[in-house]
């Protein structure tokens, strides 16, 4: 008996679908994942994805079915979609394609013709046809709400590739940053969609974003690679996207120090409370009141100081007005250890202020004359300027 497979192929009739054969022959995805495109692909237009027929048809789990899913997302051959309504969210659909959606390259023939997206015959006998379309095929608004979080967007292939260690260094960490304040949808779909933006869209988002999550509404905010693919910080009002009001601050980082500067030259509004430990301990002459009264202020004399020193520690991001950006742009780095830090760190000796705890290896102050004799009046110098500056602009009410 020969070892050899036969193929038998019946006769064709309207129940069967065109699918492309590198679907089936994409090494990376897993057979399953393979099976469940063919199985959405062989559906009509107006088919509605549920998770439960998913798992009936392809005898697994709830866990597998949604791995499938991604497995899709991840490659390029399904993606999720939002429907605007009136100009509002509306219901979700999953698009799914018979080829990798542009800039995901398919695999393994990379000189192979493009597929065209081709219209699926096999319709329920209780439907009618639906129209003949080149378009990808597109399932109607999903009625279930168990579906995983499949949002995704793929970075373009070699969308990172020339980029220097810095650079990526810089986009990375400006990612983490913004995602935090997110914190919805898979963070490494975000991350992909993070990357595909250009330099001038990353600024864009991490400038508005704050702005956006105070005006939609909270069932309205999607999955932070949804958000980041499609833009969405520029569906709010044309009122709104004109003048920004908040971003994140970066510790050490211009506007970080200019906030935190501006704050410290304002008189401390921070209560201070002697506990009943505190009394006992100067009764018993261990302290003295002027000593307690010093080290409390530096805690807790400037609220808004310690509400960044706690956000810094947590490493969530500072999220501040924008009105200080102009006065801070001519700040300069100063490098941790060097005289003109130790400077700095003087005068906020002298002012009573608490200096930056755990300072990163360079932090913005504002600059300092290049010829200064003495660093110590040069610092003071520089310092008046800058207080001088954002109260006559009158953005010194930023630091509140």
């Amino acid at each position: 008996m020969s070892s050899e497979a036969t193929i038998r192929r019946g006769a064709r009739n309207a129940n069967y679908v065109a699918v492309p054969n590198r679907i089936f022959e994409d090494s990376r995805l897993s057979m399953e994942a393979r099976w469940l495109l063919g199985y959405l692909l062989s559906k009509p237009d107006n088919w509605i994805v549920v998770i439960g027929d998913i798992i009936k048809k392809g005898g697994c789990g709830r866990d597998k079915a949604r791995k499938m899913i991604a497995e899709l997302v991840e490659f390029g051959y399904a993606e999720r979609e939002q429907v605007r309504e009136d100009g509002k969210f509306g219901s979700s659909v999953l698009v799914i394609f018979d080829e990798p959606s542009a800039g995901i390259p398919a695999d393994p023939t990379p000189d192979a013709e493009s597929v065209a997206f081709l219209p699926q015959t096999d319709l329920p006998a209780t439907a009618e046809p639906s129209p003949v379309s080149p378009s990808p095929v597109k399932s109607a608004p999903s009625n279930n709400l168990d579906l995983p979080n499949t949002d995704s967007y793929q970075a373009s292939a070699g969308a990172e590739e020339g980029l220097k260690r810095s650079d990526r260094k810089k986009i990375e960490t400006d990612f983490t940053l913004w995602y935090a304040t997110w914190k919805k949808g898979d963070i490494e779909f975000a991350r992909n969609a993070w990357f595909a933006l250009s330099d001038e869209e990353r600024a864009e988002c991490i400038e508005r974003t704050p702005a956006y999550l105070r005006w939609a509404k909270a069932d309205d905010i999607r999955a932070a690679a949804v958000f980041l693919k499609h833009r969405m910080w520029r569906d709010m009002p044309e009122e709104l996207i004109a003048a920004p009001a908040r971003g994140i601050a970066k510790v050490c980082g211009k506007l970080w120090m200019g906030t935190r500067l501006a704050a410290l030259s304002r008189e401390p509004t921070g209560r201070i409370i002697f506990t009943a430990f505190d009394e006992r301990e100067i009764a018993a002459g261990r302290a003295t009141r002027e000593a307690l009264a010093h080290s409390k202020r530096l805690e807790h004399g400037w609220p808004l100081v310690t509400s960044m020193r706690d956000l810094a520690r947590r490493k969530e991001p500072f999220v501040t007005s924008l009105a200080l950006l102009p006065a801070v742009s001519g700040f300069r780095q100063v490098k941790s250890g060097s005289a003109l830090f130790a400077a700095w760190a003087d005068l906020h000796e002298r002012h009573g202020w608490p200096f930056i705890e755990h300072p990163h290896e360079y932090v913005w102050f504002p600059a300092v004359d290049d010829d200064a004799a003495d660093l110590n009046q040069a610092v003071e110098d520089a310092l008046t300027n800058f207080i001088s500056t954002i109260s006559e602009a009158g953005n010194d009410d930023a630091a509140q």
